[in-house]
C-alpha cells in the first residue's frame, strides 16, 4: 500500500564547509510526550492526573502523527479557533546521517482531554496533535556538529498580541530528554525518513494572563493567530528562526466538535 507522500526541502549549514539543500522524503512523524529531563518529578505530576480520574501515557514516550501534516509553509490552517504552537527540536534523518532543526507541534486545544463512553476520561494530546499541521524551520544542523555542546542550545518563542511581540518559551535542551534518549527507545529513528519533534518546556510567567497558556476554559481566552521561534547555538554563534500564521476554519467563539 502506498500512502501519501510528502517531501520537504531543508537547508543545511554545516560547521565546517558550504551550505547545502537536501530533500526529505517524510516517512513517519513521531512526537514526543512528557519531555522533562527529570522522568521522576514528570512521573510524580502524571500520577496526580491519574488521581483526578483521567487515564495518561507514562513518561516518556513517542505518539505517531501522519506524515502528510509536516510542513515548512508559514502559514497553516485549522478546524477551530482554539489552538496553540510549542517550541521544539526536530531531528530528521535523511541519507544515513541526523539533522536538528527547530518546529512547533502545533496542538487543537479544546480536546487535550476527552471523554468517551468506550474510553472514559483520557488525558492524552495524540488526537489533539493530529488535528493540526506540524511545523518545522527550512534550515538545519548536523547532529554531529552540535552533539557535544546540545545541553546548550536555547528554544525560545513568541507570539504576537495586541500588535506586541510577546515572549512566550524560554529554555535549553538541557531541560529536555536528549536525543540519545529517544535513539535508545527502538530502531525507528534510524530510518531515513524519520522525523522526531522532541517535547518542549513550560510557558513563561510573564505571559499576559488573557493569552492563552493552558487554561482549562478557553472563556476569556485569546489563541494566538501566529508563533514565532528560534534554536540559538551560542558556541558556533548562529541561529534558525521561523514562524507561521493561524488561519481558523471556525470563527472566534466556535464550539465545533
Amino acid at each position: 500500500m502506498k500512502l501519501m507522500q510528502n517531501t520537504l526541502t531543508m537547508r543545511i549549514e554545516p560547521a565546517q564547509g558550504k551550505v547545502y539543500s537536501i530533500d526529505v522524503d517524510v516517512e513517519q512523524i513521531g512526537l514526543s510526550r512528557h519531555a522533562g529531563r527529570d522522568i521522576a518529578r514528570t512521573r510524580a505530576d502524571l500520577e496526580t492526573v491519574r488521581h483526578g480520574g483521567c487515564a495518561i501515557h507514562d513518561a516518556a514516550g513517542v505518539c505517531l502523527k501522519s506524515r502528510c501534516l509536516l510542513t515548512n509553509e508559514r502559514a497553516i490552517e485549522v478546524q477551530g479557533p482554539q489552538t496553540s504552537g510549542e517550541v521544539e527540536f526536530v531531528a530528521i534523518r535523511h541519507a544515513g546521517e541526523l539533522f536538528i532543526s527547530v518546529g512547533s507541534d502545533h496542538n487543537d486545544r479544546s480536546i487535550d482531554q476527552m471523554w468517551t463512553e468506550m474510553l472514559g476520561k483520557v488525558s492524552d494530546t495524540a488526537k489533539s496533535k493530529q488535528m493540526a499541521p506540524a511545523v518545522v524551520a527550512t534550515t538545519a544542523w548536523r547532529y554531529e556538529d552540535i552533539k557535544a555542546h546540545w545541553d546548550g542550545i536555547a528554544l525560545n518563542s513568541y507570539v504576537t498580541i495586541d500588535d506586541r511581540r510577546v515572549a512566550y518559551q524560554a529554555f535549553t535542551l538541557g531541560d529536555l530528554l536528549d536525543l540519545e534518549y529517544y535513539l535508545a527507545l527502538g530502531d525507528w529513528l534510524s530510518a531515513d525518513g524519520s522525523v522526531l519533534f522532541g517535547g518542549s518546556n513550560h510557558l513563561l510567567p510573564t505571559i499576559p494572563s488573557h493569552v492563552f497558556q493552558m487554561q482549562r476554559s478557553a472563556e476569556g481566552v485569546v489563541f494566538p493567530d501566529d508563533f514565532q521561534f528560534e534554536m540559538i547555538d551560542s558556541i558556533l554563534s548562529r541561529r534558525i528562526e521561523h514562524a507561521y500564521t493561524i488561519h481558523a476554519l471556525e470563527p472566534p467563539g466556535s464550539l465545533s466538535l
